[in-house]
Formats: structure tokens, sequence, C-alpha cells
């Protein structure tokens, strides 16, 4: 007889991915109030499935926003990675302030603001987002300073300081409808104005 434990099934990832495809989806049109259920029928799978692989709404929204924001990680430089420094800074801005021009993030942005008091939600959003984007920034930034390439003292301040420069009065505008497109002209100006602001207090 066999006594060895059977070992469980692994998550189908075409699973996951069309489960916190849908939660976005919902989240962004109907609110952080949408039920489980509403999103497996939207996702096409059980409710069970869902809880299978993120065990509170909370871990499935800090996936959803893990997922949207990739993009800029992805173009984050790894610390190891010998790319040019201004060359670096200009990929991450360009994915940067057309991220943030994406309608899908002011939407984020509003379902936040409603959700302020629910301290779990607003700590796996920044967890999953913000403080991801920043932590790997920081560390790129730390490697070129050590590579004599820039002059940084403070990292993450840098880091900090880097998107805000590229944000400006972009989230604001979009969340206030105040301006909803950009022209690539618009979005290549923003990125390499930040880029040369940057440069011009950090470069060796």
């Amino acid at each position: 007889m066999n006594t060895c434990p059977r070992r469980g099934r692994r998550p189908d990832p075409s699973k996951r991915a069309a489960i916190v495809d849908a939660a976005g989806r919902l989240f962004c049109a109907h609110g952080y109030g949408v039920t489980m259920e509403a999103i497996a029928a939207e996702a096409g799978v059980s409710k069970q499935t869902i809880y299978n692989l993120f065990s509170t709404k909370e871990q499935l929204f800090g996936a959803v926003v893990a997922t949207r924001s990739q993009v800029i990680v992805t173009a984050i430089p790894a610390p190891a990675e010998t790319l040019p420094t201004p060359e670096g800074l200009l990929r991450i801005a360009r994915e940067f302030v057309w991220f943030m021009t994406g309608g899908q993030v002011s939407q984020v942005y509003r379902l936040m603001l409603q959700a302020s008091p629910d301290a779990a939600l607003t700590q796996a959003f920044y967890d999953n987002g913000p403080k991801r984007a920043l932590a790997q920034l920081a560390a790129w930034f730390r490697a070129r300073d050590a590579a004599g390439d820039l002059r940084i003292d403070d990292a993450r301040l840098a880091a900090e300081s880097f998107f805000g420069l590229l944000n400006g009065q972009i989230l604001i505008r979009n969340m206030l409808g105040l301006q909803t497109h950009w022209s690539d002209a618009e979005l290549e100006a923003k990125a390499r104005y930040g880029v040369e602001m940057f440069l011009a207090r950090h470069a060796r």
C-alpha cells in the first residue's frame, strides 16, 4: 500500500490570470464591493477556485495591482544589468508616463480614495504597486552609484523624486477628467524632461 501523501494539483496559471483579469475589470467598473461570485462568473470559474488561489479579497486585489504595475517593474533594469544609465532612465520614464496616462490607473486610484478607511486594502495596493516599484528602482540606483554613474545619497528618496518628476500633474489631471489623452510627442517630452532633470542633480 502506498502511504506517501498525495500531492495537490498545481494551480492552473491560465485560471489565475483569468481571475485576476476579471477582478481588475470589475473592481474598476463597480468598485471594491463587487462580490467574489461576480468575479467567478466573469472569469468563468467557481468561487472555490478563486479561494484556492486567493485566501481573501484583499489578496486578490493585491494581485490585480501587481499585475497592472508589472510593466513599470519590468522596465526597471536589474541591479546587475549592464545598461547605460541615461538609456535605462529613459526606458523607465517612457513606460511610467505611458502607464500613468492610462485610464485604468486613475480608476484604481479613485477606488483607493473610496476605500481609504480599509487599511488592509490600501496596504495591499501600496505594497503591490508603488512600494514594489520604488524598491526595485532604489536597488538599481544603488548599483549605479556603486558603478560611479550616479551620485545617490539616499536611494529611496532618489527613486521617489524620479517618479515624482515624471508624474507631475498627470495623475491629478487624469483623475479630475481635465485631460485624459496625451499625444506621443507630449509623453516623450515628459519622459525626456524628467530624465534630464534627474541627471542634472545626480549624474557624476
